[in-house]
């Protein structure tokens, strides 16, 4: 990340991946440990950068929107405002059993469910003007 803000880039992209991969029975190992919380990474990177723009995938078929909004209001304030959402649901089977709530969407309840998640975030996100803390030194409020 250091080095990509030095380099000018725009923003450092992480690739979240909520499923275990597998074949012939076997987990892949770099799917277990190659990929840690995107909000973790990417608030650890807001620590030791100051323009690059920190950008994570967050699914929406199986997270909630208050947990999502609420961390991604969490980076923004970390980062001084660099953080970027890139939403996306999950196609495969195998993802839905690792879920409680198991199971498979069809890519139009997919996709619905996506636009009402982003709805929900956003209104959340759109709840939080800025100004309701008074932090006035001067008068002592």
């Amino acid at each position: 990340a250091r080095t990509a803000e030095r380099a000018k880039f725009d923003f450092f992209f992480l690739a979240e991946g909520l499923r275990l991969r597998e074949q012939a029975g076997r987990i892949h190992d770099l799917d277990v440990v190659g990929r840690p919380d995107t909000f973790t990474v990417l608030a650890a990177l807001a620590a030791v950068t100051d323009r690059l723009g920190l950008a994570g995938t967050i699914n929406s078929t199986f997270n909630e929107p208050y947990e999502v909004a609420r961390q991604f209001a969490s980076l923004d304030h970390l980062s001084g405002g660099r953080a970027a959402w890139n939403v996306v649901t999950s196609w495969d089977e195998f993802t839905g059993e690792n879920f409680r709530r198991g199971g498979f969407l069809a890519r139009e309840d997919r996709y619905e469910r996506a636009r009402q998640f982003l709805t929900a975030v956003n209104a959340l996100l759109d709840s939080w003007r800025g100004d309701e803390i008074v932090a006035d030194r001067a008068s002592g409020t």
